[in-house]
């Protein structure tokens, strides 16, 4: 797991687990407060989806200034192996995965905080 977060960069990867981290954190603190009050709020709800899609549009934006980084590389050398760039593209698909793993994550929180919240609203 390790290697994965240094390898797909860690400036980035650090604010994709930081943003999808805090968006399962958010949720947990939501249910808990469900389960004393009774009710969440919109904002509690729109708060868990905004982090985990956060951490996904993070991790867009890291794959694409890698991406741009290996191009810039690649134009200036005249041979480089379809390997070479294959494991590049690989690489480079690494702060998304995560990201979206963290925001689908975060979207079953969401689906589940709020369905339990319209049912208690419903009784």
């Amino acid at each position: 797991m390790f290697d994965f977060f240094f390898q797909g960069g860690v400036q980035f990867m650090t604010f994709i687990m930081l943003a999808g981290l805090t968006a399962i954190v958010w949720s947990l603190l939501t249910l808990i407060r469900f389960l004393k009050v009774g009710f969440i709020t919109k904002r509690h709800l729109d708060a868990i989806l905004f982090l985990g899609s956060l951490s996904f549009a993070i991790g867009l934006l890291g794959q694409g200034m890698g991406l741009s980084q290996a191009l810039s590389v690649i134009q200036s050398m005249p041979n480089i192996s379809p390997a070479l760039v294959a494991g590049g593209i690989r690489i480079s698909m690494i702060p998304p995965i995560t990201g979206a793993i963290l925001f689908s994550i975060a979207g079953i929180f969401w689906f589940i905080l709020r369905y339990m919240n319209v049912k208690k609203q419903e009784a």
